[in-house]
Formats: structure tokens, sequence, C-alpha cells
């Protein structure tokens, strides 16, 4: 079977496979609950800073919108990778008809959701400092709020970390979506027309 599957105790590759992959949906989903919550609440928030005038502080107006933008990013990115790659495993754990282009694409699609779960996370926590600055004196945001908020960029750091693992497993797990084949080197070279010799 394997190093890698005698290291898990007897675990085939298959299982690592889709072991790796609901530990890594398990995460990304968690991600994304808190990211709806919190978006939800930032969304609501107003920015008035002059109630008899209506004035708004466009900036952090804005600032709020590109945050929600970016946790709707993350989200659809998240909910497309799952969708994609669950599709993908099934048909090549249950098939066995090798890696492939689409198996690579996960692979690769893990690889960049790393990258992009890091943006979103980097983002989220370079504003951490100024939403609680900002809405220190706000009835609208709780310190359960900044700790929701603070959960949620964890999550992404995590979640990125988990997209990464996920991917080496992909990799080394190459086997769950291949059949075993017992062919000696003799057959493979009288099949293939493989000569010993030199011409």
């Amino acid at each position: 079977m394997g190093l890698c599957a005698e290291m898990c105790g007897g675990w085939t590759y298959r299982k690592t496979l889709w072991w790796s992959w609901i530990w890594n949906a398990l995460i990304a989903c968690l991600f994304s609950g808190c990211g709806i919550v919190v978006a939800q609440k930032l969304n609501k928030l107003e920015w008035v800073t002059n109630a008899a005038t209506g004035e708004v502080d466009e900036t952090s107006d804005k600032l709020t919108g590109g945050l929600v933008a970016n946790i709707a990013w993350g989200i659809i990115l998240n909910a497309l990778f799952l969708i994609f790659s669950l599709v993908v495993l099934l048909r090549k754990t249950i098939a066995k008809t090798g890696a492939g282009f689409s198996y690579g694409v996960i692979v690769g699609s893990a690889i960049h959701m790393f990258f992009a779960q890091c943006e979103v996370a980097i983002a989220l926590d370079s504003h951490d400092k100024w939403l609680k600055q900002s809405l220190a004196e706000s009835t609208d945001w709780a310190s359960q709020d900044n700790n929701t908020y603070r959960g949620m960029y964890v999550l992404g750091f995590v979640s990125s970390v988990s997209y990464l693992i996920f991917a080496v497993v992909m990799i080394v797990c190459m086997k769950a979506v291949m059949k075993e084949s017992s062919e000696s080197y003799t057959e493979f070279r009288d099949r293939y027309g493989v000569s010993s010799q030199g011409p």
C-alpha cells in the first residue's frame, strides 16, 4: 500500500484523500458561516457623522463595503472549489481512470485557494484595529462582534493552510484515483513495444 498508507495506520490512499477533503470542507464551511454573519453585521453599519445634516463618512463606508466584498469573494471561492472538487473526486475515485487533467486542476485550485484565503485573511486582519477604534462608541458593533470578526480571519488563515495540506495530500495520494496494476515490467515492455536493446 505504500509508506504513506502504512504511516496512517493501514489507511488506504482513498480514505486519506477523502478525510482530508472532509476536514478542508469543514474548515471552509466554518469560515463561510462566520463570514456571512460578519458581512451582514458590517453591511448594516451606518457611518453618519452628523445626524442633523445626514452627512456620511464615505471613506469608512467604502472601507466596510470593501471588507464585505472581500468576505463575499472568499465565500464564493470556497463554495466553487468545494463543489467542483467534490464532483471530480467522486468521479475519479469511483471510476479510477487515473489523475488526468481535472485532478490536476483541483490540485492547482487548492494551491490557488491557499493564496486566496491568505489574501482574504490578511485584508481582514489589517482592518481589525481600525474597526475596533472606529466602532468603540457604536451601539451597532459590540465586543462579541469584534471576537467573531477575529475568529473569522483566524479561520481564514487556518483554511489557507488546510488548502495547502489538501493539495499535498492529493499529490501524495494520487493512487486513490488509479487502478491497481499487477502488470510486470516485461509485460508492460512487450505490450508497448519497448525494447531493452538499442537500435
